[in-house]
């Protein structure tokens, strides 16, 4: 039996935005046509008319979220039968109210501007602005820090973290806790 399952939301919106027929429905849905010439979404075009426009990002959301919900559902339940636990990273679970059943809520935090400077990094071709809009658009880290149950530091290397989250895997699998019943927002 894996100690482990691995739920990826971002990997699972990637994975949709591949499909014609979501691509078809995201055009239609905000009013203009946002295909790459691969025939998936053309994110950048996509980021920047959802983070100028709130109605716009709800629309976009209103497609993507109930895929990706669905998806982290079947693979909990596949999980329940195969692994020890399940862990679901889910970028924007306080900000969707994510119906998910936790023992823990895990936060990986960083301060505000080592934040900025990753999503400047990982997203090049977005101006200044952009950035500040994706950020404005989600809870401050410290409030979802302040919501969790476990909260990882992110600040430093990536090796920091990897042995953090080691260490939380090893005291998960320690205490071996029964799984709670509840649902978290």
């Amino acid at each position: 039996m894996p100690e482990g399952v691995f739920f990826d939301a971002d990997a699972c919106v990637q994975e949709q935005l591949t499909r014609p027929d979501i691509v078809g429905k995201i055009s239609a849905s905000l009013g203009t046509d946002l295909q790459a010439a691969d025939g998936s979404l053309d994110r950048n075009r996509t980021s920047a008319l959802v983070f100028q426009d709130a109605g716009k990002r709800r629309l976009l959301e209103e497609i993507l979220h109930p895929l990706v919900r669905q998806a982290c559902t079947a693979a909990q339940q596949g999980a329940q039968a195969t692994a020890r636990f399940f862990v679901a990273d889910i970028p924007l679970f306080y900000e969707t109210g994510f119906p998910f059943a936790a023992d823990h809520q895990i936060v990986i935090a960083c301060d505000p501007r080592t934040q900025r400077e990753r999503l400047l990094a990982r997203s090049p071709n977005h101006a200044p602005h952009q950035i500040d809009s994706r950020l404005a658009a989600q809870i401050p880290i410290l409030e979802k820090a302040n919501r969790a149950t476990v909260v990882l530091w992110n600040g430093g290397t990536p090796q920091a973290l990897a042995q953090q989250t080691h260490i939380f895997i090893k005291w998960l699998l320690l205490t071996n806790s029964p799984p709670r019943s509840q649902k978290h927002p």
